[in-house]
């Protein structure tokens, strides 16, 4: 038995108000540890996807608030769009300079968590933890810089070089690593970690969230009576969106929902001009997104098709099944095993309207769209219950302060 009053610091580029699996993530674990031992994040002036800050928000040098029994502390930050790779390459910069002298002054830590992507949140947190004597957790979220050369154009080798350097290090270094995707272990043990250090803990599902009523988005009242298939996220070059563009044209008796923002939404809403059956909301508060879904008929979730993302388990496709929804999946690998093994839906190639079409087709038979809903729910109740994941990690942390 151990008393030591333990304290962990999160080094997070992202947290809420912004959306996504990071602020998700992040939100859920902490309000769940901050219950049992003192959680402080420190994350930096929201402005993802758009590169504006958000309303109720200032990009003042250090904004502290309490949420709930969680400390914030807010960085200064570079404003950048998701779409402006040399800005936000700076901006990942500042921050890691900003969250280490952040971290230094007012944070005591035992355990000091960074999460990647970005992957610079790990040298903050590696040089915070060695100063304070702390335990340090480097959290995989993505495997860098796979995942950068993947999605985009980049292409400089002295820099993709160093940011592979970099991230090596932080493997080697951390106390901990956290992936929350199996499929990250063996690259990783490939590149000479000890695998006992490696933890599994996935991204969860708020359950009880998915089931609220209280907050209908206004956006609903552009949803006809069309079977509707929704798609929920961040509308980047990884998402491959243009395949739901070249089936709308087949599928006129559907209704296709995009909920988001990002690079690629300005030039499909374009494209999407002669499409009446394609709607997009733009980004909507979170609160929103239950009653969004308990509209629709169906979930897309989609990745382009690149061997990095079949690694990967989309928060989205969590989300979707914890709503009760039958889900088509383009996304190969990890997600898809997942998707099979709950039998939650309807699997596609990626970027493959035909299989699309069918799959949408397929789920217009209501039977058929219920028995995979209902199966995808009774899945994630079982295994990505955030109380048990958190409860588990947190084990970790406050086992190392006992030491």
């Amino acid at each position: 038995m151990c008393d030591n009053e333990s304290s962990v610091v999160v080094v997070s580029q992202y947290y809420p108000p912004e959306t996504g699996a990071a602020p998700t993530r992040w939100k859920e674990l902490t309000d769940r540890w901050a219950d049992d031992t003192s959680v402080t994040v420190i994350t930096s002036a929201p402005d993802y996807p758009e590169g504006e800050i958000y309303d109720g928000y200032d990009n003042r040098w250090l904004r502290r608030e309490q949420q709930g029994n969680v400390e914030v502390f807010y960085t200064k930050t570079i404003t950048a769009s998701s779409g402006n790779l040399l800005r936000r390459s700076l901006k990942f910069i500042w921050f890691m300079i900003m969250a280490l002298l952040v971290g230094l002054r007012y944070t005591t830590p035992n355990a000091v968590i960074a999460t990647s992507p970005q992957p610079l949140t790990g040298v903050s947190a590696w040089i915070l933890a060695r100063v304070k004597r702390a335990t340090f957790v480097f959290e995989v979220r993505d495997l860098w810089p796979e995942s950068i050369t993947a999605v985009s154009n980049f292409d400089n080798t002295v820099v993709i070089w160093m940011i592979d350097q970099t991230i090596t290090i932080l493997y080697h270094r951390s106390d901990y690593l956290v992936v929350v995707s199996q499929a990250f272990i063996e690259p990783i043990v490939a590149e000479g970690v000890n695998p006992d250090k490696i933890k599994y803990f996935p991204n969860g599902i708020d359950l009880d969230f998915y089931e609220t009523t209280e907050k209908e988005s206004p956006v609903l009242k552009n949803v006809d009576e069309r079977f509707t298939v929704s798609y929920v996220g961040t509308i980047g070059r990884a998402h491959g969106l243009s395949v739901v563009l070249d089936a709308a044209q087949e599928l006129s008796e559907v209704q296709f929902v995009i909920v988001g923002d990002g690079a690629e939404r300005e030039k499909l809403e374009a494209r999407a001009a002669d499409h009446e059956n394609v709607l997009f909301t733009g980004r909507r508060p979170k609160e929103e997104i239950p009653s969004i879904l308990r509209t629709s008929d169906a979930a897309l979730v989609h990745l382009r098709p690149r061997e990095i993302f079949e690694t990967v388990i989309p928060s989205k496709l969590l989300e979707a099944m914890a709503a009760g929804l039958p889900v088509i999946l383009g996304v190969r690998g990890e997600a898809r095993r997942i998707l099979m093994e709950a039998d939650a839906g309807i699997p596609m190639e990626p970027n493959n309207e035909e299989d699309l079409i069918n799959a949408v087709r397929q789920l217009q038979q209501q039977e058929k769209a219920r028995l995979h809903g209902a199966k995808g729910r009774e899945y994630v109740v079982e295994e990505f219950n955030w109380d048990h994941i958190a409860a588990k990690y947190l084990t970790i942390l406050k086992a190392d302060s006992c030491q």
